[in-house]
């Protein structure tokens, strides 16, 4: 699935690099400033509750060089599954995952308002990716057992686009929706003891679309 991952990355780099950017880096490279841009995470579509994180990004002038950013959500998931054959035995998965990634991104041309699109990649040798460390907690048979952890590490792939709205030429207020891919995991595979009881837990989907508001100031 990393390999999948890596084919997917590589094919939007290419065609945001040839076609998009082929658009983008004159109206870029007469942008003559410097620049950074901060935004907040409000909601992830893939995650059950309130979320913390968001991104940030250094713009210049530099011509034909992509503007360089960070993105980060995080967030907690818990589900309960209960034996099929035997009620009083049941497991509580509580999972805090973590997904960061680097990316890079360009400037559309458009009358009115500004649109920047970008592209990310999150891998463990570069310290990014997604971590989920999920705290199992099974009771067999009316029975607590000790509790146990699952670390998992995986890589992801990132696509955004911001939309904002510039006021005199150095601040910029914009939406942003950054879309990031994941593998889908077995939450408790990296357990260090069995359980007990006979569960159905399904692997877990983190992909999903992390929605963000922020500005940007140019100087």
């Amino acid at each position: 699935m990393n390999n999948k991952i890596s084919r997917i990355f590589q094919t939007i780099w290419f065609f945001s690099y040839a076609v998009v950017g082929s658009i983008i880096l004159p109206s870029n490279a007469d942008a003559q400033f410097m620049g950074f841009k901060v935004d907040a995470a409000i909601a992830y579509s893939a995650a059950p509750g309130s979320v913390s994180g968001g991104a940030i990004g250094i713009i210049h002038p530099v011509p034909f060089f992509p503007n360089i950013g960070y993105s980060s959500i995080k967030f907690e998931d818990k589900q309960e599954v209960t034996d099929a054959s035997e009620s009083t035995s049941s497991v509580i998965l509580t999972t805090d995952t973590t997904i960061n990634t680097f990316n890079f991104f360009y400037y559309v041309p458009f009358p009115v308002v500004t649109i920047s699109v970008g592209i990310g990649l999150g891998q463990d040798n570069l310290n990014t990716g997604m971590e989920t460390k999920t705290k199992i907690e099974e009771t067999f048979e009316n029975s607590e057992q000790t509790p146990d952890n699952s670390i998992i590490k995986t890589s992801v792939s990132e696509t955004f686009i911001h939309i904002g709205l510039p006021f005199w030429n150095t601040i910029e207020f914009h939406l942003g929706y950054h879309l990031m891919s994941v593998s889908k995991i077995d939450l408790t595979s990296k357990k260090s003891t069995s359980l007990q009881g006979n569960y159905n837990i399904s692997k877990k989907n983190y992909t999903g679309g992390m929605t963000t508001v922020g500005f940007q100031v140019a100087f």
